[in-house]
């Protein structure tokens, strides 16, 4: 059950209840005028009964007032809710502003909060991971069919293929390179290929010496021949081990060239028409889209099947980032302190926030917004008429004993 009606059916119990005692103040009075000769406790009960149905009928007059005309009777001041329902999205709005929304209020209620470390320890449990990668994946099948539209696609193509005709992939690209070469994982990349090289000369030296004996020349003896090849590989050994030396002059050459290149590896006008016309080439779309078509069955079925290794994955990578976060407690400071500058960015744009709570109120129907804050708070309401039915009919009582006492 929703909110809403959870509202609606308390609403309807109490205001029941509510009317219920209004009835018996009702029959208890008109009870009490059928007795031909009453007496002083009748009269009592008259009193009691009398007063509970004044003060019931006062209060549910003033509680109908605020959301409707009592009777439908155009009487002045009732409906009060409903006619003034623009002044009042303007009063919410205002008292956002003022209350909520400064950076006296608004900043030391996050710092409170935690909210890092709250995020943390939620997104550690590996139940509430689980439920997260679940609502995550059930968008997916939505997101990777929507996507496979023609119109969509064709959209996406048009976007994202002026987006890489002119982006700078190259000077991004030579950034990148730049970045792993300060890092040293160039040289790593380039001794694991010396490595791979060498051991695939040694391996398949006869089999390259009989490649280059089958294509020699008809003039030059097949031994000379088999020299001069053994005598490249020989070479070609040599210059990978000079490669492969630390400080050896071969590899520092290899180095600083490497370096130059990424340096000025950049855009230029040249690369980027050659990039545009790569990326309308006809095989090159094809590919594209049958690589798209593959990912996208392959995760469409891992979705759908009972153990879905995509939402496994998931729920493991939510729950590593919940424990990394939960015992990185500078990393939970940081991220509490992007938290309040977010907010504190956000604030000059509260103005437009005001203004979207304003006019999203003026939109309503009034009755519905009527129904809406009656929902809300019309049980409370409800027992103000609980409360004046029992409290008049006690007045109204004490104030016949009091009559008594007095003759």
């Amino acid at each position: 059950m929703s909110i809403e009606d959870q509202q609606q059916t308390r609403l309807g119990r109490v205001r029941a209840l509510a009317s219920g005692l209004l009835a018996a103040a009702g029959a208890m009075f008109i009870a009490t005028l059928l007795i031909p000769k009453p007496g002083i406790w009748v009269m009592l009960a008259r009193s009691v009964a009398e007063a509970a149905l004044a003060g019931g009928l006062a209060d549910w007059f003033a509680v109908t007032a605020l959301f409707r005309r009592p009777l439908s009777l155009p009487i002045p001041h009732t409906a009060i809710i409903p006619a003034n329902k623009d002044r009042i999205g303007e009063g919410l709005a205002r008292f956002l502003d003022r209350h909520f929304l400064t950076r006296e209020v608004l900043i030391p209620e996050l710092r409170s909060l935690h909210l890092a470390a709250g995020a943390a320890a939620w997104l550690a449990e590996p139940r509430n991971a689980a439920a997260a990668a679940a609502e995550i994946t059930k968008a997916l099948p939505l997101l990777l069919r929507v996507a496979d539209d023609r119109k969509v696609k064709s959209f996406l193509a048009r976007t994202l293929g002026a987006q890489l005709r002119t982006a700078p992939v190259a000077a991004l690209a030579g950034q990148l390179m730049q970045l792993l070469m300060a890092a040293g994982y160039h040289e790593r990349v380039l001794d694991r290929a010396l490595d791979y090289a060498r051991s695939f000369l040694a391996q398949n030296e006869e089999r390259l010496l009989e490649g280059v004996a089958q294509r020699r020349r008809r003039w030059i003896p097949r031994t000379i021949n088999r020299e001069i090849a053994r005598a490249m590989l020989r070479a070609a050994s040599e210059l990978i081990e000079d490669l492969r030396q630390p400080n050896g002059a071969a590899r520092e050459s290899l180095l600083a060239t490497i370096n130059e290149f990424a340096a000025s590896f950049a855009a230029t006008p040249a690369l980027a028409a050659s990039r545009s016309k790569l990326l309308k080439r006809p095989e090159i779309q094809s590919w594209i889209s049958d690589v798209w078509d593959k990912v996208r069955d392959m995760l469409l079925g891992d979705l759908e099947a009972a153990p879905s290794r995509t939402r496994r994955a998931l729920a493991i990578a939510i729950g590593s980032v919940g424990e990394a976060l939960t015992a990185d407690a500078e990393m939970r400071e940081r991220l509490d302190m992007l938290i309040e500058t977010i907010a504190v960015e956000a604030l000059p744009w509260r103005a437009e926030l005001i203004r979207f709570v304003t006019e999203v109120v003026r939109q309503w129907e009034p009755r519905s917004f009527s129904d809406r804050i009656e929902a809300a708070v019309g049980a409370d309401l409800q027992f103000i008429r609980i409360n004046g039915t029992i409290v008049g009919g006690l007045v109204g009582g004490g104030l016949y004993a009091l009559s008594l006492l007095v003759r």
